[in-house]
């Protein structure tokens, strides 16, 4: 869903970074988890133009290397300069959105080890199964169509919270997280495209777990 989004009119990266130090500071002190609500306010404060940092509290860098992967790590595309976040909710003018029936919000970000680029999608809905509003994240990335989308998405939904769910083809990870409140969250982490990535299967399960663990819980 990394994309530039005008519908609602440009917010500043100040409202963005205040609502994404609140949530900074609840982690560190041993706060809350993440809620529905503030993962919306975060989505809803994306600047429309996007930017290259990621407004969740990943540390990509500290990820990559807990999962065992060497290379230059961080925020953005590898190799092109654009916008590398943005954010959706249901408060979009779009009746027919991908939160038309279960309210919420999704913040996507892309990251970079060495010359391969990753996506990292953090949603939350009112409802179970958050990661349908994400199915076509999986289908472009995994390479798959519904016979392979519906089994990982029903493992994905029973899975305990913290543990990766993985694509057959290995470079798309689920992982569902623990909320404050009522309503499921889910990281998704892409690799890749079309079913193919530079990244092992091994090294795809390990980042989703390190950055899962990032998320206050």
């Amino acid at each position: 869903m990394i994309r530039r989004r005008r519908e609602r009119g440009r917010r500043s990266a100040a409202a963005v970074a205040v609502v994404a130090a609140a949530f900074l500071l609840s982690g560190c002190t041993g706060g809350d988890a993440l809620s529905v609500d503030e993962l919306r306010e975060i989505a809803d404060a994306v600047d429309p133009e996007g930017g290259i940092d990621c407004p969740l509290p990943y540390d990509f860098a500290e990820a990559a290397e807990a999962a065992g992967v060497t290379g230059d790590a961080g925020p953005g595309y590898a190799t092109a300069d654009l916008a590398a976040i943005s954010g959706e909710t249901d408060g979009g003018s779009d009746p027919n959105g991908p939160f038309a029936r279960n309210p919420g919000g999704v913040v996507s970000c892309v990251f970079h080890i060495g010359r391969e680029d990753l996506e990292v999608h953090t949603v939350a809905t009112r409802r179970p199964r958050a990661l349908s509003v994400l199915l076509p994240v999986v289908s472009k990335a995994a390479g798959v169509g519904p016979d392979g989308l519906i089994p990982f998405s029903e493992a994905a939904a029973v899975a305990e919270a913290g543990t990766p769910v993985l694509v057959t083809s290995g470079n798309v990870a689920a992982v569902r997280l623990e909320l404050d409140g009522n309503g499921d969250a889910s990281l998704l982490l892409t690799a890749g495209d079309a079913g193919h990535s530079g990244l092992s299967r091994g090294q795809v399960e390990g980042l989703a777990r390190a950055l899962a663990g990032q998320v206050p819980g």
